[in-house]
């Protein structure tokens, strides 16, 4: 009877992980990614290191620029696994969504093992499954984004955080090494991470060992090298820029900032699990969060064994922390800055579904929540069916316009083929204003293609690329008119893509 039951442990494992990755594989095997603003320029520095030899100790700024924090940046780790990722595949942005499709597939699978051993076999598959079907975790395997690596390293800091009973001068520093690490895929994750283990130490798991604290600053220091090192450069910039965000603004939320980052939190959590499609209202899922809430405070006190206890309060924490930190955030509150909050909530409902199941005879009530939480399970997989289908119904075969790789190839290809070999210059119009994903494909996709890239200049024959804002269709005309008003237009084409190709002549 032992071994069926571990061979149908094998069975349920695979196969949770097969569905997770047949989810995740859409482009992998269509080859057809979305490739906009945050691709290109993050291939651009990609190119910049891999083939100008251009070191850099940063990433891209915390928001692109636009979360309030200026001089704040992401840390460059990113970038230079990228552009390795570049070297290997030829400066082909496939080679990124492969990474993207790795990270997501080993996340399943270190998923499974942590919760294995941690938390038993019933618990690893079920939490398997959630994170497989996570409608915010899925699609980190479907296109390249700096943020989507982090899930790997979540899973990797939480199993660190589980063994910190065993041997403390060891995994504590290894799990402040790995949250702060993660600044180089995501600030807001990083921070958070970072504190609530550093609380956790004194608080949580006793630890009154010197020497574990200073391993700690020894791994703080190491991870965060890049960060230090710039800021020593630049006159501690981000350190000056945090500040002045801190003393310019009072810590006092307005009133509507306030509720819309309770939503956020709320909104976050629901959306941890797939809601879209099921028989189950929202309402349902939002009295889901409040539950898995109440059993993880109920868990921090009553969890046996000791360890599991200590784990759930650190879990508790984890959340506390995170929702304080980003509460005083006077932009919005995202939800790749809370991926580390799904994977806390799909542990507890993983764990919560085998609790009631095992204890589902000693009373009424324990029966009632054990069939409750099935409900959602199966309202879960019936959603997760369906996006099954319409990935490969509809995702796999979908050109995507403007916003995939293939689009804008095809717009490129368009214009070198009408110019027949003659040198053009080429100018881009796109609603993000910044050209990043054109200027990169210029630099490797065409130019190994076609042996040049265009010009910059109004001189002679000038094509001009626009993709059109379908919210505002009329704002690339405003463009024409102000920045590109010379020239002959000899014709304006309209391609199945969705761009709009216009081919001019300037004077020589």
């Amino acid at each position: 009877m032992k071994t069926i039951n571990r061979i149908g442990i094998k069975i349920g494992a695979i196969a949770v992980i097969a569905w997770g990755i047949a989810l995740r594989a859409v482009e992998v095997l269509n080859g057809n990614y979305l490739f906009g603003f945050d691709q290109g320029r993050d291939y651009l520095a990609a190119y910049n290191i891999a083939v100008n030899h251009k070191l850099t100790l940063i990433g891209a700024e915390v928001g692109a620029g636009f979360a309030g924090l200026n001089g704040l940046f992401h840390g460059s780790g990113y970038y230079y696994i990228l552009s390795v990722m570049h070297f290997l595949f030829h400066g082909d942005p496939y080679g990124g969504l492969l990474l993207m499709f790795i990270f997501g597939t080993a996340a399943l699978v270190l998923t499974y093992f942590f919760t294995k051993n941690a938390l038993g076999n019933a618990t690893a598959i079920i939490s398997t499954f959630l994170v497989a079907i996570s409608p915010l975790l899925a699609p980190q395997s479907r296109f390249i984004w700096n943020h989507h690596p982090t899930t790997f390293f979540i899973i990797i800091f939480f199993f660190f955080m589980y063994r910190i009973n065993k041997r403390p001068r060891v995994y504590a520093p290894l799990a402040v090494f790995t949250a702060c690490f993660i600044y180089h895929f995501e600030l807001a994750i990083a921070v958070p991470l970072a504190i609530a283990a550093c609380l956790s130490f004194p608080f949580i798991f006793h630890i009154k060992d010197i020497k574990t604290y200073i391993y700690c600053f020894i791994a703080l220091i190491v991870a965060l090298s890049p960060l230090f090192l710039f800021e020593i450069r630049h006159g501690w910039m981000a350190f000056r820029s945090f500040w002045t965000y801190i003393i310019g603004g009072s810590l006092q939320l307005p009133v509507a900032q306030t509720a819309g980052h309770l939503k956020a939190f709320l909104y976050n959590a629901v959306n941890s699990f797939p809601t879209e499609k099921t028989f189950l209202p929202e309402g349902a899922y939002i009295a889901l969060v409040y539950f898995l809430i109440a059993f993880l405070m109920y868990l921090s006190f009553h969890a046996k064994p000791a360890l599991h206890k200590k784990f759930f309060r650190f879990l508790l924490l984890t959340l506390a922390v995170s929702y304080g930190v980003l509460f005083f955030l006077r932009n919005d509150i995202w939800d790749y800055y809370l991926i580390h909050a799904h994977i806390v909530y799909i542990f507890i409902f993983a764990y919560a579904a085998t609790f009631f199941w095992k204890n589902k005879r000693k009373s009424f009530s324990n029966a009632s929540v054990f069939i409750v939480l099935s409900v959602y399970f199966v309202a879960m997989t019936i959603s997760t069916t369906q996006r099954m289908i319409i990935n490969y119904t509809y995702d796999y075969h979908d050109l995507g316009g403007i916003e995939k790789i293939k689009g804008k190839k095809i717009a490129i290809d368009h214009i070198y083929k009408d110019a027949n070999g003659r040198p053009f210059s080429a100018f881009i119009f796109v609603p993000a204003i910044y050209t990043y994903p054109y200027d990169y494909l210029f630099l490797t996709y065409a130019k190994e293609k076609y042996g040049y890239a265009p010009g910059k200049n109004k001189i002679g024959l000038v094509y001009l690329i626009i993709e059109p804002d379908h919210r505002k269709p009329w704002t690339y005309k405003g463009w024409l008119e102000t920045v590109i008003k010379d020239g002959n237009i000899l014709n304006t084409q309209t391609l199945k893509t969705g761009h709009i190709i216009q081919k001019r002549m300037f004077p020589l």
